[in-house]
């Protein structure tokens, strides 16, 4: 019974010790918790307010949390009765280590070849990356379906990325009939090209001959335009060629498709 009373009183004497530090300490915790995540909002918000993507916005607020939370811990275990001093160096020496550890790594860390905002095509799936996790990859295709693409999947599949330069190449085929006057067509497109101003100067554009057909000339007007004009701009321009051979009397052809019967293909093959 002495030695109960004994163990009681020892516990007694911890609590009475160390119970109001610990009871500081946790309530200090909490308050720095709910000020990074205050200032971390508030900066990520800054941050995209003031143009930079929203990424490096999300990797600008980790590294705030994880200052504001280094500062708590060397608080909160001084209160406890660590050494601050060695501790704040013990810390120093880990995270200069991580951050050369980083550095050294940085170059073989396989990363996305997208970001939110980019226009890219995954799997056959074409739409915008609205949101990038670190499981997955959500794309809006242009017809408003939300896909959910595994990230490990994006990494290990082709993807086209349409954002990812300034500018575009669009080409425009047509075919034309070998009774028509070769030079007025090549004028024609060239004269709409050179007056649209959604046109790129350089690369100068072109209006080439791409194919030979038996009745036709396939025929291609090739022109740089800015990236956000690369399917509305075609579209357009599509309707100003449309207008432009109407008015001046100029003939299309329709691309044919030539089908070989079984007997006529036996036919040759036996000649």
């Amino acid at each position: 019974m002495d030695s109960m009373n004994a163990y009681v009183n020892q516990i007694t004497d911890v609590g009475n010790k160390f119970g109001p530090i610990v009871v500081k300490a946790v309530i200090l915790l909490v308050i720095v918790l709910f000020l990074t995540i205050f200032l971390g909002r508030l900066l990520a918000n800054l941050l995209v307010k003031f143009g930079v993507p929203e990424r490096r916005a999300a990797m600008s607020v980790t590294a705030l949390h994880v200052v504001v939370l280094f500062m708590a811990a060397l608080v909160v275990l001084n209160l406890l009765g660590f050494p601050g001093m060695l501790l704040f160096r013990s810390i120093v020496v880990i995270l200069m280590i991580l951050v050369a550890a980083y550095i050294i790594a940085k170059p073989y860390i396989p990363r996305l070849p997208l970001k939110k905002g980019d226009t890219v095509g995954i799997g056959g799936k074409v739409g915008n990356v609205e949101a990038v996790s670190i499981m997955y990859t959500q794309l809006k295709t242009f017809d408003g379906k939300v896909i959910f693409i595994p990230n490990h999947k994006v990494m290990n599949d082709q993807v086209m990325n349409f954002s990812a330069k300034p500018k575009r190449r669009v080409d425009i085929d047509f075919f034309i009939p070998y009774d028509q006057n070769l030079d007025k067509v090549k004028k024609v497109v060239l004269d709409i090209l050179q007056n649209d101003e959604r046109v790129l100067d350089k690369p100068a554009p072109k209006v080439v001959i791409s194919k030979f057909s038996p009745n036709y000339r396939e025929m291609q007007a090739r022109f740089w335009v800015p990236r956000k004009y690369a399917i509305t701009g075609k579209w357009s321009i599509n309707e100003l060629i449309d207008t432009r051979f109407t008015e001046e009397g100029i003939a299309m052809a329709a691309p044919r498709l030539a089908l070989i019967g079984r007997d006529a293909a036996r036919d040759e093959i036996m000649i």
